[in-house]
């Protein structure tokens, strides 16, 4: 029971953090774009910043649900 309470406290926190970090959903495809593109060719196409701030956007929304995630886990 506690796994699975953990797993939808961190769905539901990615849900919820969902619109305030991406916007929309093509928002959120570019990010995920830009993570499987490797740095150096965005680095190659001047897209070297815009990469950095998705995979950023990224690492914060997944972290969030994560950490939210492992935190019931022990919690519960």
């Amino acid at each position: 029971m506690n796994k699975l309470m953990a797993a939808v406290a961190g769905l539901v926190t990615l849900w919820v953090l969902f619109a305030p970090i991406f916007g929309s959903k093509e928002e959120f495809t570019e990010c995920v774009k830009f993570w499987l593109t490797p740095d150096i060719v965005s680095m190659f196409r001047g897209e070297y910043w815009e990469d950095s701030w998705a995979e950023f956007k990224l690492f914060i929304w997944l972290g969030c649900g994560a950490v939210v995630g492992y935190g019931a886990y022990h919690i519960f």
